[in-house]
């Protein structure tokens, strides 16, 4: 023990200790160590084998040598495995990367080159619309009637409105619009919903100002009627709320009217700003162009104003009037009313019944049996005809309700006291064939668009069956305006026909359009077609003058100027059959001045209580004529 003593003393103790240096280290005694410790630099020198001494103090070197040799091989050896086991992971999971990574580019690059190219052309571009304005429909001095603007649309992200109720009755307060309506749109889980569409300036600055979360409001394109929604209603004709036409010149003036959208596909950067030469493509928007009609605006106006007067005067359920430019055949007025079964209000119609609903005519069909005699030679204006107070044709008994006591009457006098037994027996002599050729002549049957095309959406030919289809009385009653329909716009072509001498015109509606050059382009002139010769139109002219100066048509009188026309008072035809004894059409077909016409009015009054001609409808022509005749500046006769 003693050797083993003194060997690990040689060992431990320096060859350069002296006993002046205190006990060697690994021999002091416990209390030179109680006496030299300082407890902050023993701990803040604690040994660790990081600190690079090869024995910790206090701890003789051989023994801590002799466990660091035996320490080192058994960490080697117990870490040899793991990094190369990490190794191959790594190697491996970058393997498939790579694969993944080339089988990616492979499908990119090659397979699906296309799609992918397309939709990175779509995400580097943006497409913007570009909207086009719909053309204005102007009257024949260049009035506006209906044109395009904007107007406020309030619309809603129902995602960030946080009290959907409570912003529906507060939206309500200022809109038209019912809170539970809006409520029920607000409760959408849709992004962007319409609140309330093109509503007035005054109710969009509204909603601005009320900055509720959520609500926003945008113009929209509308279509405003700056005379009022009612005037020209049916010729103007309606567009929905997104300007798509519904009737009317409308719909069918819609190719001249529509414009072409624009777009422009630009590059932008990937904020989403355009770049500043990124266009790509650019489609300018084409405006619609402005159709100019052949309304005059006054006219309209004084039309609509008289025959409403007159429904509400005879308890009529409706009435129409139209006005026409002799020479050209310019429909200046077309006005129509009806009487709304529920509340008993006249107000103008949303469709054009002067071109859609076709009415048997009574006596004002005359004019044309009689015309066609004379253009035959069958008669003359003075030739005598005996007119019997009965007259029967086939099985049927006609009783002439306006008789003289001489039971003879010229052919003038026919007409102007309207014998339907006169009337017959010119037929009679014309015969079927001869008569249904003439009707059709002077444009029954037929549509009044060029060509026969409708003038209007949804226009009728009336009713005028052929010759071989007549049967029994037929040829009786077309003669004086039964068996027969026609439409307003037809009577009046018919009668502009003997008042232009002879010379039917197609009745126009439109002058022409202007383009965005602001140059009118005349519309094509109107197909003509003769009808009477001049010497017959003029004989009839003074024959038509000859009733309302003292025949049926007396209440149609104008001072200062000389008329001519013809009443039409015809039972309408009944539901069960054969015609109703309580249900009539009056009207009044006429032109003036009758020895210098300018102007062809027809006025047609739907069952009135008052149902004869002469009393209810001869008064009506007359208002809206000498208007006319003012508008126009027609001087008075000499």
């Amino acid at each position: 023990m003693t050797d083993v003593l003194e060997h690990a003393e040689r060992r431990t103790t320096p060859a350069s200790w002296h006993p002046s240096m205190g006990a060697p280290p690994g021999l002091r005694s416990s209390t030179a160590r109680t006496a030299t410790r300082r407890p902050d630099a023993a701990t803040s020198h604690r040994w660790h084998p990081s600190s690079g001494a090869k024995t910790p103090p206090g701890e003789p070197r051989s023994t801590l040598a002799a466990e660091q040799t035996d320490r080192r091989p058994r960490q080697r050896t117990a870490r040899a495995g793991p990094p190369r086991r990490r190794a191959l992971l790594l190697i491996v999971a970058s393997t498939v990367a790579l694969a993944s990574l080339g089988a990616r580019l492979v499908q990119v690059q090659v397979l699906d080159r296309e799609t992918y190219a397309a939709l990175g052309e779509r995400q580097g571009t943006a497409q913007w619309e570009l909207e086009s304005v719909r053309g204005a429909i102007l009257d024949r001095n260049l009035n506006l009637l209906a044109v395009s603007d904007n107007l406020p649309t309030v619309w809603a992200d129902p995602r960030l409105v946080t009290d959907p109720y409570q912003t529906a009755a507060i939206l309500a307060s200022v809109l038209d619009v019912d809170a539970d309506v809006i409520a029920e749109r607000l409760a959408s889980d849709r992004h962007f919903v319409y609140v309330a569409r093109q509503v007035s300036p005054e109710d969009g600055l509204a909603v601005q100002e009320l900055q509720l979360a959520g609500i926003g409001v945008r113009g929209e394109s509308s279509r405003l009627r700056p005379n009022g929604d009612d005037f020209a209603r049916g010729l103007l004709g309606a567009t929905d709320i997104d300007q798509n036409p519904l009737g009317g010149a409308e719909k069918q003036f819609a190719e001249v009217l529509d414009g072409t959208d624009g777009r422009e596909v630009a590059r932008i950067a990937q904020s989403g700003m355009p770049l500043p030469t990124g266009t790509e493509l650019f489609e300018p928007v084409s405006h619609g162009d402005d159709v100019v009609l052949t309304l005059h605006t006054q006219m309209q106006w004084v039309a609509e104003r008289s025959v409403s007067e007159a429904v509400r005067a005879t308890s009529a359920e409706g009435g129409m009037v139209v006005v026409m430019q002799t020479d050209t055949g310019d429909v200046l007025a077309l006005a129509a009313v009806a009487r709304d079964p529920e509340t008993g209000e006249v107000k103008p119609v949303a469709y054009n019944p002067a071109y859609t609903d076709a009415f048997e005519p009574g006596s004002v069909a005359k004019s044309f049996t009689v015309a066609t005699a004379l253009e035959a030679g069958l008669t003359t204006p003075v030739e005598l005809h005996s007119t019997p107070a009965r007259y029967t044709v086939a099985d049927k008994e006609f009783i002439e309700p306006y008789s003289k006591p001489s039971d003879q009457m010229t052919t003038s006098e026919i007409l102007v006291h309207s014998s339907n037994i006169g009337t017959i027996k010119l037929a009679e002599r014309i015969g079927a064939s001869a008569l249904q050729r003439s009707l059709r002549s002077f444009g029954f049957g037929r549509l009044t668009g060029a060509d026969e095309a409708p003038a209007l959406p949804g226009e009728s030919r009336g009713i005028l069956r052929a010759a071989n289809q007549w049967r029994g009385t037929d040829l009786a009653t077309i003669a004086f305006g039964q068996g027969i329909a026609m439409t307003a716009i037809q009577l009046a072509a018919a009668y502009n026909a003997i008042a232009n001498d002879g010379v039917y015109v197609t009745p126009r509606l439109v002058l022409g359009s202007v383009g965005s050059n602001g140059a009118l382009r005349p519309a094509d002139p109107v197909p003509t077609h003769r009808v009477l010769s001049e010497q017959t139109a003029q004989q009839m002219q003074a024959i038509l003058a000859d009733v309302v100066r003292s025949g049926t048509g007396k209440r149609a009188a104008i001072d200062g100027y000389q008329v001519a026309g013809k009443t039409g008072t015809a039972q309408k035809p009944s539901p069960d059959g054969g015609y109703s004894s309580e249900a009539y059409t009056s009207s009044f077909a006429g032109f003036l001045p009758a020895d210098r016409p300018e102007l062809t009015v027809v006025v047609v009054l739907d069952e009135p209580d008052e149902y004869r001609a002469a009393i209810v409808a001869a008064p009506v022509f007359a208002e809206v004529a000498e208007y006319a005749l003012r508008m126009l500046q027609v001087s008075p006769d000499a």
